[in-house]
């Protein structure tokens, strides 16, 4: 971030921060996010916007549902509770309008001295000031919890203590992305898109001639310079494939996958030792 878009964030913080009481706080945050503060604050968040789009899971995807277009600049610590934070940078990121205004609103779960949650109501002041949700800036949630490729549904990762285990339970409450049966029908047909893509790049790999590559490629599949030898192709095709997963929705099959299905499933195992470099994709 650079210092002049610093700057005006720390002028607005600064007005949140000169109110006496918290109610006042929270009034003059929610007033100057409506407002940006003028046209000086209005372009300044063109550029938070901009480089908050780079930082999202997978680039322009929602880092809460993995799925739909990220528009809204969301406060990870939410406003309303901790508006002394209302303008800091690193509270920032993209999410998607469904995840940022249906689910994670207001809702608010803090972790008390014990690292037990603790609910705080709307219009009251925290008593503990670390929030009980996973903050994707500077946490992965992989860390935290795994995709269970059997029901589509996130697992807390064994073993976790109090504090990260309460994490995942509040983040998993507030954003329901185990209830969400879109989400859920969309994870399983994502892992199968990523079967279907890599069982294709094991052929397109194992092609003897042009002829046979051409046979597996699809019709969709972008152009590929045929005039070169048989071995670059097939790099510039793999590679291609590379980034069109590193792309995909979903990330957290992709991450399953790799973490479990390579191990247990016959059919993964087949491919990843066919593919050994897929595993760092």
């Amino acid at each position: 971030m650079n210092e002049e878009i610093q700057r005006e964030l720390d002028i607005l913080q600064e007005a949140v921060n000169n109110e006496q009481t918290f109610e006042k706080k929270v009034a003059k945050a929610k007033k100057l996010w409506n407002s940006k503060g003028g046209a000086k604050g209005e372009k300044a968040f063109e550029n938070v916007r901009e480089v908050l789009y780079g930082l999202c899971v997978y680039e322009g995807l929602c880092n809460y549902c993995e799925q739909n277009e990220a528009n809204d600049i969301e406060h990870i610590y939410p406003k309303s509770f901790f508006p002394t934070k209302a303008f800091l940078w690193e509270n920032y990121l993209l999410a998607c309008k469904q995840c940022n205004s249906g689910y994670k609103l207001d809702e608010c779960y803090v972790l008390d001295n014990n690292d037990d949650i603790f609910e705080v109501k709307r219009g009251e002041e925290p008593k503990y000031s670390v929030v009980a949700f996973i903050n994707p800036r500077v946490e992965n949630p992989s860390d935290f919890m795994i995709l269970n490729l059997k029901t589509f549904k996130f697992e807390i990762i064994p073993d976790l203590n109090q504090k990260d285990s309460n994490k995942v339970k509040a983040t998993l409450e507030i954003l329901e992305l185990n209830q969400r049966d879109t989400l859920i029908v969309a994870r399983k047909s994502a892992g199968k898109h990523y079967y279907e893509m890599m069982d294709r790049l094991v052929r397109i790999l194992k092609a003897a001639n042009q002829e046979e590559l051409q046979q597996v490629l699809t019709p969709y599949d972008e152009y590929f310079n045929f005039s070169q030898p048989l071995d670059d192709i097939k790099s510039e095709i793999k590679a291609s494939y590379k980034k069109y997963i590193g792309s995909y929705q979903h990330p957290s099959v992709w991450q399953s996958i790799k973490k479990i299905d390579s191990k247990i499933s016959p059919k993964w195992k087949t491919i990843f030792e066919k593919i050994p470099e897929a595993l760092d994709w």
